[in-house]
């Protein structure tokens, strides 16, 4: 390692920008190579390790894993330090495993100034236009006896198109499509923030509480949204736990559904919910910021894939970790559910780990759904690419505007 990496490391401003961190050593083994990092006042690297040094974890990437990292176009799983975390297994992690959820963004932003990958995006892409056609409402939804004040975007005439949002996020994600005239042509878009995210409000007692995302109540929340505002027979576009929970209501209540776009839907991966993400010890919209940046392609543009961790950064504590406990129960439920009762489209990007191209193809196949493989596209296809996505989305959309 040269000076000018070293002085690239200790002036990097995303590593400057950190809250600022006890004074820890990690220890990066890439190959064979082998890189002390230290944390404190200022982010410190260098070459080698002596008898006399000392760590408090070791990140281990083999010579095949850091050379597909540094690749131009890194295979899926091997994009993001905590996208090889989840496709190689934890034990690539050893040490105090605390420490390194501490240090999480520290790993993840001096593996991408080793491997080059650090330069700023030279432009903003996707701009959305600067008079928005969005306009936002309130309005009181009952779920479980409870009445929650709810929180919806909305755009557009025509066919009713609810939008689900992701695990410990809100309805922004959809702003591309709903700021698309065309693309929302003959829809009337509804994009609705659910209880306990975004702008919709948790219980009045929620201090008390430990929220936890059930199936059923989520269910119920989606079809009081679309009785409170009186939407007959709307299509649903859910995405991730949205995805999934499409599957559960094209086949339980298909019938209420013009159809269900599921975007990387599947039956559940226990595997996503983790401790760091709710821990008095690890500030959870840091670790957020890198856990979920894994899903998305490395071909996205870089000023999207940064807009999706903000948003992710300003979840709630303990929300996505509540929603991703809906990942581990649901696949015993997916056990008991029948043939889709209305058209199904189910659709997965490439990159995603979360719920696999794999895994969204045999739930399609299960539920009689068709299934759209999304080639070099991650987890939050409407948010992260935009223009992209489009071209997957829109024969779809054409689809149901025929049928109507």
């Amino acid at each position: 390692m040269d000076d000018s990496t070293r002085q690239k490391i200790s002036a990097d401003p995303v590593l400057l920008s950190l809250p600022r961190m006890e004074n820890r050593r990690f220890l990066l083994t890439l190959g064979d190579e082998r890189v002390l990092v230290s944390t404190g006042d200022e982010v410190t690297v260098r070459s080698g390790v002596d008898i006399n040094d000392s760590w408090d974890f070791e990140f281990v990437m083999s010579d095949d894993a850091w050379r597909k990292y540094r690749s131009a176009v890194p295979p899926p799983g091997y994009n993001t330090a905590q996208a090889l975390v989840a496709n190689l297994g934890a034990d690539i992690v050893t040490g105090d495993r605390l420490c390194w959820a501490h240090c999480s963004p520290v790993v993840e932003r001096v593996l991408q100034i080793l491997a080059g990958k650090s330069e700023p995006p030279a432009e903003r892409s996707a701009r959305l236009p600067e008079t928005s056609r969005i306009t936002g409402h309130y309005v009181p939804v009952t779920i479980e006896d409870t009445t929650y004040r709810v929180y919806y975007e909305t755009a557009g005439s025509g066919i009713p198109l609810v939008c689900l949002h992701t695990a410990g996020s809100d309805s922004r994600q959809y702003h591309h499509i709903l700021e698309d005239p065309e693309l929302s042509d003959g829809f009337e878009l509804y994009a609705f923030d659910l209880p306990w995210h975004g702008r919709s409000n948790p219980p009045p007692d929620w201090r008390s509480r430990t929220y936890r995302l059930e199936v059923g109540w989520y269910a119920e929340a989606v079809l009081a949204f679309a009785a409170t505002l009186g939407l007959h027979q709307p299509a649903l576009l859910g995405c991730s736990m949205g995805g999934s929970l499409g599957l559960y209501l094209a086949s339980r209540h298909g019938d209420a559904f013009r159809a269900v776009i599921s975007l990387e839907g599947g039956f559940g991966n226990p595997r996503r919910r983790v401790t760091w993400t709710r821990h008095m010890e690890v500030d959870h919209s840091l670790f957020l910021s890198t856990w979920v940046a894994g899903l998305m392609s490395p071909a996205s543009p870089p000023d999207l894939r940064d807009q999706v961790l903000w948003e992710y950064c300003q979840s709630g504590a303990g929300v996505y970790n509540g929603d991703t406990a809906f990942f581990a129960t649901f696949p015993t439920i997916a056990d008991d559910l029948g043939p889709a009762k209305c058209p199904l489209y189910v659709f997965s990007g490439e990159y995603d780990y979360s719920s696999t191209p794999e895994m969204s193809e045999a739930a399609a196949r299960r539920l009689g759904g068709r299934f759209i493989l999304m080639e070099g596209m991650g987890h939050f296809p409407m948010a992260e690419d935009p223009v992209r996505f489009r071209d997957f989305i829109a024969p779809v959309l054409d689809e149901i505007r025929m049928n109507r």
